[in-house]
């Protein structure tokens, strides 16, 4: 068991530090529905109320702490903690977990930055069965907790992994005979006009610039999602989910 003070210091520290999230392969999930996704996922918690959540994590070997209720809002991310403050292992998810034959559906997400926007992207990943979410180099840390509480548990259903080189990753996708479609602004191909059926990655950019030009080159297909207002462009977690629901056959665009 650990001391509750070095508990509470390690969960502040992987609160604000990517390094230090890094450093111990750990990331801190707060709230009740969070945790209750998490599952055994959960490594230790704090707690400052008597929930049935910790008798269940107790029963399951899980070490739960407790502390004061100033002690949880010292070390809470939001403004009404709900009494629970968990952490969890990072994942450890490769390439191979993200191909389900014709059943594979990926987003790749490349430079994004808002961590509500990826929570959002990944939510919609696990919504349309989508089977698996790329995250670049360049995107905003995965177990960032404002990205895990956007998620609303999301993170724990679908594989996710992170790559360090986004040629080399869109290469290896073709490969696995993955059609890569990226979403380009002011370009002729309107989504629905694409073949999706089988394997499909979608590409979306930073939330500014959108994809790089050596990114778009490699894409089997560049399409864009047409609207009938005056807006110039949609969020990405807006557009990424679009598509996955266009994918998907739910309906078609107009």
């Amino acid at each position: 068991m650990r001391d509750t003070k070095n508990v509470i210091k390690l969960i502040n520290n992987l609160s604000e530090k990517r390094s230090a999230r890094r450093k111990e392969g750990l990331f801190v999930i707060e709230g009740l529905h969070l945790i209750e996704e998490a599952g055994k996922k959960v490594k230790f918690a704090v707690y400052s109320e008597n929930l049935p959540i910790v008798q269940k994590l107790e029963e399951q070997g899980t070490g739960c702490y407790k502390v004061s209720r100033k002690q949880l809002e010292e070390i809470s991310g939001v403004e009404t903690p709900q009494g629970i403050i968990g952490v969890a292992r990072q994942f450890d998810y490769s390439m191979r977990d993200l191909f389900k034959g014709d059943k594979t559906l990926i987003v790749y997400c490349l430079g994004v930055q808002d961590p509500g926007n990826l929570g959002t992207i990944i939510r919609s990943a696990d919504a349309f069965g989508a089977s698996g979410v790329i995250i670049s180099k360049g995107t905003v840390d995965l177990y960032n907790p404002k990205v895990v509480r956007s998620t609303m548990g999301s993170i724990f259903h679908l594989p996710i992994i992170t790559r360090e080189n986004d040629v080399e990753t869109i290469e290896h996708l073709k490969k696995e005979n993955v059609k890569v479609v990226a979403s380009v602004l002011g370009t002729d191909m309107r989504l629905d006009e694409v073949a999706l059926a089988g394997p499909v990655a979608f590409l979306v950019g930073n939330e500014g610039a959108g994809l790089s030009e050596e990114v778009v080159g490699l894409a089997d297909a560049k399409v864009n999602i047409p609207m009938l207002g005056k807006a110039e462009s949609l969020n990405v977690g807006i557009a990424a989910s679009i598509m996955l629901y266009e994918r998907g056959g739910f309906f078609v665009i107009l």
